[in-house]
């Protein structure tokens, strides 16, 4: 037995109120427990959906989707750190660096003369 589609909309509305926010981790979820709950039909076709579905939920374990997100956060944020190193790289090669470094040493010995407040309210003001 097949889902249709008001059952799949279903499904999606259960991970959302299960505080799975992000769209691709929801597709990833129902497609999951879609194929879940036609196996928990093949056994058995006369258990009503809820009851599959709740079936099919209760293999997650005790916090329910909560590992499956916590997983999913840590190898973003894996990724967005890697992605943010690679600019850092991409940015300090010798040129921009010396660059930079004379800019802020040429901005330092600028504000720390007796002039300095003077003008650091000409360039900011």
């Amino acid at each position: 037995m097949k889902l249709n589609k008001q059952q799949i909309e279903n499904l999606y509305k259960f991970t959302r109120q299960h505080y799975v926010v992000h769209y691709d981790l929801q597709t990833e979820l129902v497609d999951h427990m879609a194929t879940s709950i036609e196996n928990v039909w093949k056994n058995n076709p006369e258990i009503p959906f809820e009851t599959a579905r709740d079936a099919s939920f209760k293999t997650f374990g005790v916090f329910g989707f909560m590992d499956v997100v916590e997983n999913r956060q840590k190898a973003m944020s894996k990724r967005y750190r890697s992605i943010i190193w690679l600019y850092l790289k991409e940015w300090f090669k010798l040129p921009k660096l010396i660059i930079t470094t004379l800019i802020f040493f040429l901005s330092l010995a600028i504000f720390s003369l007796k002039q300095g407040d003077f003008i650091a309210q000409i360039c900011f003001y």
